[in-house]
Formats: structure tokens, C-alpha cells, sequence
């Protein structure tokens, strides 16, 4: 029975990362009691929860470290966990995942598969809708003040065409999760077309793969683009060196279809202003924001020069980088308007903002995290169907060089959902070994 409950929350709560995140952490929560309380529990010693146990065991220290510094005042401590620090709780995501049974993995893929499919229709659904579809949901029981309506693109024709977010509040986070599951749908269909499944599935993951680009293409977020192209070329990579799949022919087919896209693509330019808006940015044409990032980033620095240990602590970005911007300003007047415009929620850069926050330190764990993923994906023997839902955990360290997605909890949720299901593959296969280890000394 408990082990029911878990195994359903824990579904809804990755399913309900498409809808809304209050829902997503709700479901987790219950799920992660039910774990708590599972008979059978997992043993975990791989890698991944090696490193993750240090990376925010280092998170902890600075805390701690600043809260002596402060002259043990609460009040910093309470301004951390109101910060940077309150993401901690989402670990429990792949934690939670950890309990699922074995016979249950197949669920589970289906769940995360689910998940995929609502962010591409939601996501297309979007592509049409003058109001936020957060918002048609949202009044049904409450009366909202924030901003009903997206962003106008154009039109296609007679049709107005709208910046896509699904149900999510931001274009950015919606990018960030399509950056998840573009890979999937990608590699979804090659290995359709390259088992000869049938006709009509092939053709399915076809046109979920058609969708999903249109989709990312007109949400426009370029750090999420980067990233999953990141993870295309790793996967195909992967396939050709790893798999040693992909033949000379596979290539050029691949190669005509793509060059048909750009076609297409090309065309829908030349004739129609909603694409030309798309595709400028991501060939050189400047948004109204990326100017800021450079500013954002030139006030960042100091903070990491003078804290390069400990950082400046969670929960005082927003305090530091005011005084920061306002001292760049003063040696750089001629450039006072961009210091004070430039939005300063956070770093634009999950390097960036993870070293001045809690030093250099934590941004080296960032990084053997992300080495370890690596290593996982390379060398553990992870089924391709799992390797495939999983590539966009790669990408997402590159997403990061443009945007702070390891801060959007949305999105984070999502990460550690994935790694935890790698994870799930990763210590089976840990058990494996240990186990063929002991039958040799036996």
C-alpha cells in the first residue's frame, strides 16, 4: 500500500512538472514520505550521490560560515533558505526516484514520456493563444493580478502567431524543460526508423519531433537551443563511437533531411514576419536584452574577487550586486543607464552566480558534477532508451553559460527527476559489479 502511494505521487509530481511547480513540489513532498517509509530502501554509493552529497555539503559549510560571521544572527540563515539555499529541498526529487522497483522502471519511463508530451502540445497549444494558458487555469479559482496575455510574435498569414510558454510563467523556463525533452524526441525517432518499427510509429515520433521544434524555435530561448544541441551532437556521438550505429549512409540521409528543414525554414523568412523575429537572434541579431547580460556579469566579478572562498553567502546577491552595480556605475559613468537597467535577479550565469554565492569551491563541484554525468552516460551500461531521455542533462551545463537554470526550481525539479533515473541505472549496475566481485572471491 505504501509503496503504491509513493510510486503515484511520485508519478504525479513528474508529470505535474509540465503544469505547475506548486503541484510538481506538492506530489514530491508526499512522495518523498512514502519513501521514507518503504520497507525496501536502495543503498545509495554511486558517484552521483557521492558528488551531490559534497556539493551541497559545501553549500551547508557556507552557510554556517557566514552565519559566524554575522555574529551568529538567525537572521542570516533564514535569509539563505529563503534564497539560493530553499532549491536544497529538490534533491529529494532524486532521491525519491531511488524507490522505485525494478518491474517499475518501465513506468516510470512512461511517466517522464507523459511529461514530454505535455510540454509539446502545451507548448504548440501556446503558439496560438493570445492569454497565458497559466492564466485560464489559474482564474478558475482565483483572482489573478499578474499579466494575462503573451508576447505577440506576428502573424503567419491571417494567423497571429504567440511566443510559446505552455503553462509555465516564463518563455525562459519553458526553455529550459523543452531543453530536457528535445533530445528525447530526436533520438526517439531515430531509433524508430533505425529498428524498422512500423510505418505509423516512425511517422508519429515524426511529427512529435516536427512539433517540438516549431515549438523551441518560436520560444526562442537561445541558452536552452545551445543546450540541446549540445546534447544532440553528444548523443550522435555517442552513436558513432560509442554504438558505432551511424554508418556513411545513416549520415547522408540525415544530412538531406536537414538541409529540407532549412529549406523550409528559409522560406518561412523570406515570407513571413513571425519567422523572420525567430530566426534573427540565433544568427547574430541582438535582443533587447543581451547587452545586459554583460553588465550583469562586469558587477558580478568583484563579488567574486573579494569573496573567492566562501562566496558572498545565499540569500545576499540581490544586497551585493547593488552596491557592486553602483560602483561600476561611478567609475564608468558613461554607461550608468545599462548599470541601472540591467535586470539583477541573478547572474545570467550558473557559473557565475554558484562562485559568487559560495566560491570557487562550489563552481569545481558544478563541474565534477557534470563530469560525473559524463562518466555515467560513457561508462556505466545505461539502455539506450534511458541514455536518450537523459541527454538533456548534458546540455543543461551549457545552458547555463547564457542563464541561471540550476536557480529556476521549475526547471531544476526536472534535472533531478532525470539524474535520479540515471542514477537508478547507474547503481544496478554498481550492485552488478559487487556482486560478480564477491562470486570471484567465493
Amino acid at each position: 500500500m505504501i509503496y503504491r502511494l509513493y510510486r503515484s505521487f511520485l508519478a504525479l509530481s513528474i508529470i505535474s512538472c509540465a503544469l505547475s511547480v506548486s503541484l510538481s513540489q506538492l506530489f514530491l513532498l508526499l512522495s518523498f514520505v512514502f519513501f521514507l517509509f518503504l520497507e525496501k530502501k536502495p543503498k545509495l554509493a554511486g558517484n552521483l550521490v557521492k558528488i551531490l552529497f559534497i556539493f551541497y555539503s559545501w553549500q551547508i559549510v557556507t552557510v554556517l560560515y557566514h552565519f559566524a560571521v554575522a555574529g551568529f544572527d538567525t537572521t542570516s540563515i533564514k535569509h539563505a533558505f529563503r534564497d539560493e539555499m530553499k532549491d536544497i529541498f529538490l534533491v529529494t526529487a532524486f532521491v525519491s526516484v531511488q524507490g522505485i522497483k525494478k518491474e517499475d522502471k518501465t513506468f516510470l519511463y512512461k511517466t517522464f514520456f507523459v511529461f514530454s508530451l505535455l510540454i509539446v502540445f502545451t507548448g504548440f497549444i501556446s503558439i496560438f493563444s493570445m492569454t497565458r494558458l497559466s492564466r485560464l487555469i489559474s482564474d478558475l479559482y482565483k483572482t489573478s493580478s499578474s499579466w494575462p496575455y503573451q508576447h505577440h510574435y506576428g502573424k503567419i498569414g491571417s494567423l497571429n502567431i504567440y511566443l510559446p510558454i505552455g503553462l509555465m510563467n516564463t518563455h525562459l523556463t519553458f526553455g529550459g524543460l523543452l531543453a530536457f525533452v528535445f533530445p528525447g524526441f530526436v533520438f526517439r525517432l531515430y531509433d524508430a526508423w533505425y529498428n524498422k518499427a512500423p510505418k505509423l510509429k516512425i511517422f508519429s515520433h515524426a511529427v512529435l519531433l516536427l512539433l517540438i521544434s516549431i515549438v523551441f524555435l518560436f520560444n526562442n530561448a537561445r541558452s536552452s537551443l545551445l543546450g540541446a544541441l549540445v546534447s544532440v551532437f553528444f548523443g550522435i556521438y555517442l552513436l558513432i563511437f560509442f554504438d558505432q550505429d551511424i554508418s556513411k549512409k545513416v549520415l547522408k540521409r540525415t544530412g538531406i533531411i536537414f538541409l529540407f528543414f532549412l529549406i523550409v525554414l528559409l522560406t518561412g523568412y523570406q515570407t513571413t514576419s513571425a519567422v523572420k523575429r525567430v530566426v534573427d537572434p540565433l544568427f547574430g541579431g541582438e535582443k533587447h536584452t543581451d547587452s545586459g547580460r554583460t553588465f550583469i556579469w562586469d558587477s558580478t566579478f568583484p563579488l567574486i574577487k573579494n569573496n573567492p572562498i566562501f562566496g558572498i553567502g545565499s540569500g545576499n546577491y540581490q544586497k551585493e550586486i547593488e552596491t557592486s552595480r553602483k560602483e561600476r556605475e561611478k567609475e564608468n559613468r558613461e554607461l550608468a543607464f545599462f548599470y541601472e537597467v540591467t535586470q539583477r535577479g541573478h547572474a545570467h550565469n550558473d557559473y557565475f552566480h554558484l562562485t559568487a554565492v559560495f566560491g570557487f569551491p562550489q563552481s569545481i563541484l558544478y563541474l565534477f558534477l557534470f563530469g560525473t554525468i559524463l562518466f555515467t552516460l560513457l561508462s556505466a551500461n545505461i539502455p539506450k532508451s534511458i541514455r536518450f531521455m537523459t541527454y538533456g542533462l548534458v546540455g543543461f551545463f551549457f545552458s547555463g553559460l547564457l542563464q541561471c537554470y540550476f536557480q529556476d526550481d521549475e526547471v531544476l525539479i526536472v534535472f533531478y527527476f532525470l539524474l535520479g533515473y540515471l542514477n537508478l541505472y547507474a547503481e544496478e549496475n554498481l550492485n552488478l559489479e559487487h556482486s560478480q566481485e564477491r562470486n570471484k572471491i567465493g
